[in-house]
Parts: C-alpha cells; structure tokens; sequence
C-alpha cells in the first residue's frame, strides 16, 4: 500500500513490456565514469544522473462496451435517480416481487368476487355481440350492423377480442380476460413508479391502485376500458424506461402505437395523453437539457397523432361520425358540474389528495424536476372529472376516472414514501409511514369493495328474462322489438339473427301498402298495426316515454296480448319486464313479418 492517497488506484497491472521498459529506464539512470587519480586503468564507479525522458506507452484503449457502462453507472447513480426518495428502502429490490405478487392477488380476489355476481351489463352485451357479428363478417361475408356510428371505441379492435373469450367459457370468460388486462396494468403501475420514485413509492402507490373501487370493477367488467388502460399504462410505461437507454427508438415507437391503440381501443383515452407526452419530455429534459426533451415529445405527440389520423382515413365515414358522437361532439347531459365533481370524489378522492400531498412534498425537496413530474401525475388524475363536468353528465363516470387514477396513483404512492424520511428518528418516521401507507389503503379498499359491488347491482339479473324470451321466440318466430335489445340478442345470438331485432332508441319502417319510409313513432305505430313485431319486449327503464307510447299503440291495434310479466330488482328499487305477443284476431290472418 502505497502512502500517497490514491496511488493504487492508478497502479497498472505489470506485463512483460512495461517489464522491460523500466529495466531500460532504470539502466539508463546509472552512467558510468572513471576516476581522474588511477593511472593503469580508471576504476569505474556509477554516478545517478538525471534521466533521460522515456516515453511511457499508452495504456491500451478500454473495450467501448465498458466505458459506456462505466459513464452510465456514473450518470444513474442508483439510490438518486430523479430525486428516488427512498435511500433506506433497499430492501425492497429483494421482496419487490414477492410484494407485487400480494398486491395482484389481493386485487384478483376482489374482482373475481364479482365475475359472477351478476348477469351482463348493456354495454357488455354490446361489445360481445359486435365482436361475433363482426367475427362471422370476416369469415362469411355476413351483413355488418352500423357499428362503428354509435361505439366510443373501434369495433374492430376490443370485441371481437372479447368475443373469442365468451366462445370459450361465456360472459366470465370475456369478465376475465378484463382481469389479466387491470393485473397487467397493476405491475406496470409498479414498474414505472420505481423507476421514477423507487420501491416504496411502488409500493403503496400500486397497492392503492389495486384496492380502489374503480379498479376492482373493471377487472370484471367485459368491456373496452381495461384493454384501453393497459394499453395506456403501457405507452407511459415505455417513455418512462427510454429514459435509461443510450438508444430509446425502440421505447420511443412502442409508447407511440401503444397510445394510438389506446386511442384507438377507447376513444376517450386521449384526454390523458398529454400527461404521456409530458412524461416523454420531463425523463429526458432531466438528463440531456431542455432541447432533447422537447424533441422527444415531439415526436411522441406528432407519431401518435399521424398514426391515430391514419386509421381514421382507413376506417371511412362510419369512424369518423362514431369519434365525433360519442367523443368529440357529445351531447351535452344536464347534471350539475357540482354533481359530476361529487361523484368523482367518492370514487378517486382519496388517491387525489394523497396526489395533491405528493405535489407539497416535492416542493419542499427544491427539485424542479421532480416536481414537475409529481405534478404532471396528480394532475391527471382530475383531468376526466373535469372534462366529464364540462359536459355536465355522469356516463361512464366510475370507468373512466381509473386512468387518471392509475397516474395520480404514483403521486400519491410519492407523497407516503416522503414520510419515511421526514424527522430525524428512523423508528418514527418509519413507523409513522407504514401507519400513513396502511390507513390510506384500507379506506380505499374497504371504500372500493362496496363501491364495486353497488355497481355491479345498477342493472337487473336477467337470467328469467332471457329464460322466457329463449321459450317465447320459439314460439312465436318472425322480428322483435326489445328495450336495449343488445342483452337479449347476445344471449339469443345462436338462435335469432341480429337482423330481426329492433330497439326503442329508434326505428325505421316501410309499409308494405303505402312503401312509404316511416321513422320514430309513426314508424313504430304502423308496424304494431301491420303486425310487423311477433314479439314486443319493454322494462320502462330508459326510454320510457317510447314505451308509453308503444304501449297506447298495442292497446289501439287489439292484436298483441301480454303473454309474460317479469319482476326485477336492480338498485334503484324493483321493476317489471312485460312481453307481448302477436296473436291476430281472424282466423288464418299471419300478420305481415316483412322486411324493414
């Protein structure tokens, strides 16, 4: 050991060329000279004299590979990254999967309750009867209903997905393939939160995700919105790891046709993208300055863009008409802002807050960085109650307020990780965090698990419904009109075409004696007259002025007697199911069962 500090550190391994070197080197160091009295032969005697400067030679160059580890080793320090807030928590890198593992079973258990609590939901039945009709479209040709006009989300993309799983095993097939969708996006939620704030903040940022009513609902709820979240979780996902690579172009075109397909899957995910795109641009701003930052979410925004624009113009008119009605150019409701906001609350308050909490703490730390991109978290977390409250309506509240959840998820996970290093006794502090992370967590379990549950009680069981109109339409065959006939032809689909079913959201008719077109309710009186329906199926639930209306036109027709009345409870009280049936009063008349 040498007693200059830091002398080994610059030692060299000794090899047989720098061997020799210094033997030259030390060689050239003693200079022989005579001595002046000797008169035979001069003695010689070695002198030191200064050294000739010997070119040292170059230490070999450092294999490429090792210095671009050794530079981003030197650039990530580990327990630093972005401000990562939980420099005592390495404990988490070895339990971080056993951890991860709890939470998803946890959150599997919640929503497997309710896989089969209840009978299929509208919206349920729609995707998974678009997905068959488009299926036998792609394979035979069939005719294809106007579906694309009136989804919030591609036809083409989620249903028939959907589909293929109730082929399997039926609705809980389909139920369950939305589970692995919200577990996916649970890790992914652990993931990006870890590389942005490190294991503790993983922690209890998934573990609220998880137990959160929303969450649990979705994870057994066959429709577009778990696809769409994943999807989302996973574009956020890749521009948060591009981040650690010296070439993120891969990372960068995945989180692009991950969001387009987000888009695409789910129209109204594009309201978070910007929380995406400004994600891209922080993690980079961050480490290579303000310019590069900008470039890339540039390019995130503009690829995102071009693609989604792209599958527009392929999609035609029909895309186009379905955006902008259900998305873009949604009627407004009448519910109070003040209302919607309420509503939202109850179901991503707590996380918002602890979001909000997350926003102070990084204040307090005087990293803009890190602040910036706390803030751009719990900001999305509002950004769906806001823009449900611009156009006044509770639809689809409690599904869509999860993405914003999902980002200010990792806020709030943030805002309790802060607490382990506030104070200066680790037993306090540490104590006093776990305590915070536990409390917050159950609420929003215990909160959540009543909340999903009340949900999947909102619409009726209709097992007896579907048990009478699978007897009556054997019965009587020929076209059916249905209240929210997308349940009973899901359920009928093997033994009624989708072409004899008619809703009382609309209806077109042309008499066969006038061939005049009819729509709305003169086209609904002259098909009740004409004996057009063989069976007429009302609940008085969502379009009950229609219903009355169709109800004075039987009653005025005289040929259609009630054949069957269904009681039904759902959680607005009990109601009743009421079904006609044609039965045309002179004898050998059949009635006209014609075409539209």
């Amino acid at each position: 050991m040498s007693d200059r500090p830091g002398q080994d550190a610059l030692e060299v391994p000794l090899n047989e060329a720098t061997a020799a070197l210094w033997r030259h080197h030390f060689r050239a160091c003693r200079t022989p000279v005579p001595f002046p009295h000797e008169d035979d032969r001069a003695s010689e005697a070695y002198v030191l004299v200064p050294p000739v400067p010997v070119p040292v030679p170059p230490e070999p160059a450092p294999n490429p590979a090792a210095l671009t580890a050794e530079r981003r080793s030197a650039a990530l320090p580990p327990d630093s990254e972005l401000g990562r807030s939980d420099r005592g928590g390495h404990g988490f890198a070895h339990k971080s999967g056993l951890l991860l593992i709890a939470i998803l079973t946890v959150q599997a258990l919640l929503s497997l309750r309710l896989v089969w609590s209840n009978t299929a939901f509208l919206d349920e039945a729609t995707y998974l009867f678009g997905g068959h009709v488009e299926i036998a479209h792609w394979l035979h040709g069939t005719p294809l209903p106007p579906l694309a006009t009136y989804y919030s989300g591609a036809p083409v993309i989620y249903p028939p997905l959907a589909a293929l799983a109730a082929s399997i095993g039926g609705l809980a097939s389909a139920r369950l393939l939305s589970l692995a969708f919200m577990l996916g996006a649970t890790g992914l939620l652990w993931s990006t939160t870890a590389k942005l704030f490190g294991g503790r903040a993983a922690f209890f940022a998934t573990a609220l995700f998880a137990v959160t009513g929303p969450t649990q609902a979705l994870g057994a709820f066959a429709t577009y919105d778990a696809m769409a979240l994943f999807l989302l979780a996973a574009s956020a996902w890749c521009v948060v790891s591009a981040q650690d690579r010296d070439n993120s172009t891969l990372f960068l075109v995945a989180g692009i046709l991950l969001l387009a397909l987000a888009n695409a899957t789910k129209y109204a995910t594009a309201v978070l993208d910007p929380a995406v795109v400004a994600l891209a641009a922080i993690t980079v701003l961050s480490r290579r300055g303000v310019k590069p930052g900008f470039v890339r979410s540039g390019h995130l925004a503009a690829g995102t863009l071009g693609l989604v624009s792209a599958l527009l113009a392929l999609g035609g008119p029909w895309y186009l008409s379905g955006v902008l009605s259900t998305t873009l150019s949604r009627a407004v409701g009448s519910k109070p802002a003040s209302l919607v906001l309420v509503d939202a609350s109850k179901w991503c308050g707590l996380v918002c807050v602890l979001a909000g909490l997350g926003v102070i703490s990084a204040l307090r730390r005087h990293d803009r960085v890190q602040l910036v991109i706390v803030s751009v978290l719990a900001a999305s977390g509002v950004l769906v109650p806001l823009n449900q409250a611009r156009i006044h309506t509770t639809t689809s509240l409690f599904k869509q307020v999860d993405f914003g959840v999902w980002f200010a998820a990792a806020a709030a996970g943030f805002a309790i990780a802060q607490i382990f290093g506030a104070g200066r006794r680790m037993w306090l502090r540490t104590g006093a965090a776990w305590l915070a992370g536990t409390l917050a967590v159950v609420l929003a379990g215990a909160a959540g698990r009543t909340q999903a549950s009340n949900f999947f009680q909102e619409w009726p069981n209709s097992a007896q419904t579907i048990a009478t109109l699978r007897t009556l339409t054997r019965v009587y065959p020929g076209n059916y009109l249905a209240e929210d006939y997308n349940v009973p032809a899901y359920y009928l689909e093997n033994s009624v075409p989708w072409q004899r079913w008619s809703k009382t959201w609309y209806f077109n008719y042309t008499s066969p004696t006038t061939h005049r077109p009819l729509s709305g309710a003169a086209a609904y009186q002259a098909a009740i007259y004409d004996g057009y329906f063989s069976l007429i199926e009302l609940n008085f639930s969502d379009t009950v002025g229609t219903d009355s209306q169709i109800v004075a036109d039987i009653h005025r027709a005289g040929t259609y007697d009630l054949v069957a009345e269904i009681p039904t409870q759902d959680a607005l009280g009990s109601g009743q199911v009421m079904v006609w049936a044609y039965k045309p009063r002179q004898a050998g008349h059949e009635g006209n069962h014609g075409h539209r």
